[in-house]
């Protein structure tokens, strides 16, 4: 039986346990911009604050998107972090992202 679809993956990475998932692009894509978008121009963000922001962001671009966007943010984060886009940090006890210098 042949695939309904021939959507495109990107894999994606775990930073710290080297697992791999595999995205749709069409989701991943969006979500990344909304990730790098958020983060430019901020000295760092919680990770409360930049998935509001994504939320935001993907609320406006894909309205009908029924999925957790928490959870793509995050997934997506850390394939960032893995791939030298993203970093986190600590700052007075919180923890921070903010686009690598």
């Amino acid at each position: 039986m042949a695939k309904a679809s021939r959507d495109t993956k990107t894999k994606v990475t775990h930073p710290r346990t080297g697992t791999e998932r595999k995205f749709d692009s069409a989701i991943y894509e969006p979500v990344k911009a909304a990730i790098i978008k958020s983060l430019t121009g901020s000295k760092g963000k919680s990770f409360t604050e930049l998935s509001k922001d994504v939320e935001k962001i993907i609320r406006k671009q894909m309205p009908d998107f029924t999925k957790s966007i928490p959870w793509y943010t995050i997934s997506i984060r850390l394939d960032l972090e893995t791939r030298g886009i993203v970093e986190t940090y600590v700052e007075k006890g919180q923890k921070l992202n903010r686009l690598k210098k």
